[in-house]
């Protein structure tokens, strides 16, 4: 597993045993409701031991921003080391053989004042990820729309049109993804621009 599939797994964890503890604790109250009080309050009290579960994990997707904060503030030598390795493919040159370095293709990047780089070959995770590592509540107070819908929300019923193409990022929030990557880029662009964040994108 790489560095940045971290978040996203902790996040389904999150989602999927908040969503057990939910229905757990309905079907608790539908018990209640017919008289089986015995089992109905010891259904409901290990839904409360899932939500506690949840909010343990949730902490965990804290500890690891904090580490991924501490290497990228680490020196260029260790982050060498930390991070993954760019892949070598040898291409052959007439009778020499030449070693080119080849990055993973994006659509286009973001570089922030600390030197984090956000890149990938779909456009909508870079757009995620940009969010998610500037703080998709602070993004969320802009109150940026994407189609009719807000960029990042919650709330995942407010998206109606293509409720697919939403992204999961960590905290619970999500992302809306149906634009093309011009569009991504002049979000991430007036985001910075409105909270003040000095980032370089490069790309489409």
């Amino acid at each position: 597993m790489k560095h940045s599939d971290v978040p996203t797994a902790l996040e389904l964890v999150v989602e999927e045993v908040g969503k057990e503890s939910q229905r757990i604790r309905d079907a608790g109250s539908d018990a209640l409701k017919i008289g089986k009080l015995k089992p109905a309050k010891k259904a409901i009290a290990f839904a409360e031991k899932l939500a506690a579960f949840v909010k343990k994990v949730r902490g965990l997707g804290d500890e690891w921003k904090k580490l991924q904060t501490e290497i990228d503030g680490a020196a260029p030598d260790v982050k060498e080391i930390v991070r993954p390795q760019v892949v070598q493919k040898q291409h052959k040159t007439g009778y020499t053989r030449k070693v080119v370095s080849v990055s993973p293709k994006s659509n286009f990047t973001v570089t922030f004042p600390d030197g984090a780089v956000i890149a990938d070959k779909k456009a909508y995770n870079v757009l995620a990820k940009t969010v998610e590592k500037i703080g998709p509540d602070q993004v969320a107070a802009i109150g940026i729309l994407c189609g009719g819908e807000p960029l990042v929300t919650q709330d995942r019923s407010l998206y109606k049109k293509q409720p697919s193409s939403v992204a999961s990022i960590f905290g619970g929030w999500f992302v809306k993804t149906h634009s093309s990557t011009k569009a991504k880029i002049g979000y991430v662009k007036r985001i910075a621009k409105a909270l003040k964040v000095k980032i370089v994108v490069k790309g489409a």
